[in-house]
């Protein structure tokens, strides 16, 4: 085997693997022996099926296919070995590959590969990058309290029908002339919401009844949704479809849905007993939550901003764009040259930011350890948790949560790339000046407008 490399320029190169048959041939038979354990041919049991056939018919298939691996392990070793610095992945040759004979047996292949520039990462107190924390005004704690008692309300017995109730009871289809369907559907148990009741008339039906009161109303109209329909006759949707439009109700419990009050039952709730002495202390509370949860969205605006000052500082940077151009659409199922033409400069960006956030990992030293991901994982744990009412959760109730996301190799790896830009982004922070701003959340808003 002889792997050479030609500088075409000084962002693009070429590696030429010429293959002899002693760098294959030994992969391919065992490949051929091992398929032959495994082939069902007919006329012969599988396993039996001789070599000469098994390598008239497959041969060709697997030395492809060994070639392939030998020529991506060649080539991941050869850029390893060399250190070499490159954009993408490498591509076949477009305009000089030799046309491949499966019939010799000296092989030759030629790839081109784009090489990273040198980019610009060193970063003073002199420059700034601007950080907003965002103000917490008392229209937003009414708010996060609003969404507290509702989240951490309960269902109580009422008297009255008011428009929004849960209601039980029998459920009685009826005939033509409103009686009782001779062998019609009868639910002794069923259940509806009001809240979700789709025909303001057959609502309407059901204002100021009472426990024990029947309503008559029309199914169908109220639930048209055949799914909902269904469960509340208490039979399959195939039933349901020849199953009539109207019911009567014998209404067995009214239940109406009650926001938590602001009190000591709802501080021990959420935070413990004793943590909070009064409403004040809680909405002291609230307004550190508030301010916690932003945090995450000044974090996002500081990358934003973090992020285009280190493109800035590289807008001078020329990258291989023809072979980039390339190699997108060519990991790209869908996309043409044309889609990557009309948004390269998006593309552009990313390139960049890839090679600076590279070389700032490598002038660093920046390293990812196992507690960085459980750390991110705690994060996106907590934030999904809050999105239920839970919050103020110590490290400890959050580990568990993380761990389950550790196990998940996608997961993983998105929680190694999280850590591993939050690290970058501290190495940003540490070396630049912070041009800390209070804004208001809806001049906050207006920065992602552009």
């Amino acid at each position: 085997m002889n792997v050479t490399k030609n500088q075409v320029d000084d962002l693009n190169a070429t590696i030429k693997i010429e293959l002899e048959k002693e760098d294959y041939a030994g992969r391919v038979e065992k490949a051929l022996k091992d398929y032959q354990k495994k082939v069902v041919v007919n006329g012969f049991r599988q396993g039996k099926t001789p070599m000469g056939i098994v390598r008239k018919m497959y041969g060709k298939s697997l030395l492809v296919d060994e070639i392939n691996k030998v020529l991506g392990e060649t080539l991941n070793k050869y850029i390893a070995e060399n250190d070499l610095q490159i954009l993408g992945e490498p591509l076949p040759n477009e305009t000089e590959q030799k046309e491949l004979d499966l019939d010799g047996e000296k092989f030759e292949f030629l790839y081109d590969i784009a090489l990273s520039p040198e980019v610009n990462v060193k970063l003073s107190k002199r420059e700034k990058v601007p950080y907003y924390r965002i103000k917490v005004d008392e229209e937003m704690i009414n708010k996060q309290i609003e969404g507290i008692c509702k989240s951490n309300g309960a269902m109580i017995d009422v008297d009255t029908v008011e428009g929004g109730e849960y209601l039980k009871g029998e459920l009685i289809e009826l005939d033509e002339q409103g009686n009782a369907k001779e062998d019609g559907i009868r639910n002794e148990d069923a259940s509806m919401s009001l809240h979700y009741m789709k025909d303001e008339t057959e609502l309407k039906a059901f204002m100021g009844k009472k426990v024990g009161e029947e309503v008559k109303f029309n199914a169908l109209k109220a639930y048209p949704n055949k799914t909902d329909f269904a469960a509340m006759l208490g039979v399959t949707k195939e039933v349901a479809e020849k199953a009539g439009e109207m019911y009567c109700l014998i209404i067995k419990e009214i239940k109406r849905y009650k926001d938590a009050e602001v009190n000591e039952e709802l501080f021990t709730k959420l935070y413990g007993e004793g943590a909070i002495k009064d409403e004040a202390d809680f909405r002291a509370r609230v307004k550190t939550d508030i301010e916690n949860q932003l945090k995450g969205h000044s974090e996002y605006r500081f990358t934003i901003d973090a992020r285009e000052k280190m493109i800035k500082k590289n807008e001078d940077v020329v990258l291989p764009e023809a072979f980039l151009k390339r190699w997108i659409v060519a990991v790209n199922e869908n996309m043409t040259m044309e889609d990557v033409e009309r948004d390269f400069e998006g593309y552009r960006d990313e390139f960049k930011w890839h090679l600076v956030k590279g070389a700032l990992v490598k002038e660093h030293g920046v390293k990812v350890e196992a507690e960085d991901l459980k750390k991110e994982g705690r994060q996106i744990a907590a934030a999904q948790l809050q999105q239920y009412g839970l919050y103020g959760l110590t490290d400890q109730q959050l580990d568990g949560f993380a761990d389950k996301l550790l196990q998940d190799e996608k997961q993983r790896h998105n929680l190694y790339e999280r850590a591993l830009d939050a690290k970058v982004m501290d190495v940003i922070r540490e070396n630049v000046k912070l041009d800390e701003q209070e804004i208001a959340m809806a001049d906050f808003e207006k920065l992602f407008q552009k």
